[in-house]
């Protein structure tokens, strides 16, 4: 498939309070660079309505078949080429495509209307109340993808069938119509000769030469180039497996301990667009703190920062859009068939990149309902049927309640002692290990004793450059002494094999009136490690020694 890379200046106009199937008659006379959010530019900053984008692009040649590809986007869209319309997606943050038909040689139209406003439908997969802030644009690349054979061979995907033989299978995706049942795949890996191998049912299984296998400490890669007739496709991709045993999990067979942080794509001139500097950036801070695995919170992550994680070793949980979602939504037949469609999507886009080692959904959902249990059952049911090779789980703050873990593979928890609700009134250092026993001992009496279990969040507040001898509340001291507490408690319990603390870096978030001040003061989540510019505050260094002094 060619490429025609759409990224750069477009035209663009705003309409305050329009939904993307209003009739609009915009001018385009603004700019707005893609990828990025409207709402943080100064025109529109924190405007809730329709961005209306435009494109030109010439094509040297007719091609047979166009396929527009968005890596991401907020919180809707509605496409048209040349007037026409393509498509239309309400999964906010996926990787989306939509075919665009034949195409003559020739200039061409492109255009969209973005809709990031906000309303209480239980349809929706974004809700106002959610914790963290819904920008409107493009958050990732935009590109048109043309067919140059009769095919369509788009991409190959590759699954780690055995690491110690480095045996994998191979599965190609097609843009057109498929070959026959059996043909011949030409297969070179790593810029070696090419071998000739039948496909059987869509695949090829066969061993990779001189494997290396992939993993934090060695990210090693590997390239494949795949020939069908006279069309080619490239992918990149590691060896590796993730497994859970009992109560451990398991990398390339070895014991594998999660040491991370919580991310948002999230950044405060940037938005949701964050460019590839800064996600290395974040990468970087990472490895500074000693830990090797970062939770995409609460949405997919765009491909280009997987890419990254995969070059630099750092493991990733993926998952798709949900905070708090409660038993009307769960039970709606509209948002029960996006969160199917939006993980389906995640997992097809995330298939090649060894860094990525965990499948959620629905952070912090209803799970103590029979709605909620029957859609994270049917999630992880599509999870497994994806058939990717990776672990299942999803964030529970039900902890005492939740009916759903029995269906995952890994039993992840969040709780916030001496931060957010029903602890409010407790010294938080003091009642840790107490609460973190209830509910280790909760969890193993109803879900049974051969998970992994993790900690998913767990941390707090404090505001960058205030100080207090005393440790008051939002200070940096009060959040280095949590955290200090955080990990000793954590990295006591055998039960426990992963802490992903709350969170890497301050994130926006909403000011809702009546909210309660003791959680989200300034309209963000002040819970980061680093603040919105990714200045270190005193909990880096804590997290740091806490990081490299843990028990082996």
């Amino acid at each position: 498939m060619e490429k025609i890379d759409l990224n750069g200046i477009w035209g663009f106009s705003f309409r305050e309070n329009a939904r993307w199937d209003d009739e609009a008659a915009p001018d385009h006379s603004d700019l707005m660079c893609v990828p990025g959010t409207f709402d943080t530019m100064p025109a529109w900053n924190s405007l809730r309505g329709t961005g209306y984008y435009r494109r030109e692009f010439d094509l040297a040649h007719d091609c047979t078949g166009a396929f527009l590809h968005i890596d991401g986007m907020g919180l809707r869209g509605r496409f048209e080429l040349d007037g026409r319309e393509i498509g239309r997606s309400e999964l906010a943050y996926s990787a989306v495509s939509f075919a665009a038909g034949p195409l003559a040689a020739g200039r061409h139209v492109l255009t969209a209307a973005l809709d990031n406003t906000l309303a209480e439908e239980p349809d929706r997969l974004f809700q106002p109340y959610y914790d963290f802030y819904g920008f409107g644009g493009f958050y990732g690349d935009v590109t048109l993808k043309l067919m140059t054979g009769a095919f369509g061979l788009d991409r190959v995907r590759v699954r780690t069938l055995d690491f110690r033989t480095g045996r994998v299978r191979l599965n190609f995706d097609f843009a057109g119509s498929a070959p026959v049942e059996k043909y011949t795949a030409r297969i070179a890996f790593d810029g070696g000769a090419e071998r000739e191998f039948s496909v059987i049912d869509g695949a090829v299984e066969c061993e990779v030469p001189d494997f290396e296998l992939w993993s934090p400490e060695a990210p090693n890669l590997h390239r494949v180039t795949v020939r069908i007739g006279d069309e080619c496709a490239t992918a990149e991709f590691g060896i590796r497996e993730i497994a859970a045993e009992g109560k451990r999990l398991l990398l390339n067979g070895q014991d594998l301990y999660l040491l991370g942080v919580n991310r948002h794509e999230t950044s405060g001139m940037t938005g949701g667009a964050s460019p590839e500097f800064l996600m290395i950036a974040d990468i970087q801070n990472l490895k500074r703190l000693g830990g090797n695995f970062i939770r995409g919170s609460h949405y997919p992550q765009r491909e280009r920062f997987l890419r990254l994680c995969d070059r630099m070793g750092v493991l990733v949980w993926d998952e798709t859009l949900g905070w708090n979602n409660t038993p009307e939504q769960m039970s709606n037949e509209k948002f029960v068939r996006l969160n199917v469609e939006q993980l389906q999507l995640m997992i097809r886009s995330s298939y090649n990149h060894p860094s990525v080692i965990i499948y959620g959904f629905l952070n912090e959902c209803s799970s103590d309902t029979a709605e909620g249990e029957a859609l994270v059952k049917l999630l992880c049911e599509t999870a497994h049927a994806e058939d990717s090779g990776r672990l299942v789980t999803f964030a529970c703050n039900r902890r005492f309640t939740d009916r759903a873990h029995r269906y995952t593979d890994v039993i992840a928890f969040n709780t916030y002692p001496g931060w957010i609700a029903e602890h409010f009134d407790q010294e938080p250092t003091a009642e840790m290990p107490a609460n973190q026993k209830r509910i280790i001992d909760t969890m193993r009496e109803k879900f049974g004793h051969d998970k992994p279990m993790i900690v998913s969040e767990m941390g707090t507040c404090g505001i960058y450059g205030q100080h207090d001898e005393a440790n008051a509340q939002w200070t940096e001291e009060f959040q280095a002494e949590y955290l200090r507490a955080v990990m000793k408690t954590v990295f006591s319990e055998p039960e426990l094999r992963g802490l992903t603390i709350w969170q890497m870096n301050d994130a926006r978030s909403f000011l809702r009136k009546g909210q309660n001040i003791r959680t989200k003061p300034l309209a963000q989540n002040l819970a980061g490690l680093f603040d919105i510019y990714r200045r270190p505050k005193l909990a880096f260094t804590v997290v740091r020694e806490g990081f490299a002094s843990r028990p082996r």
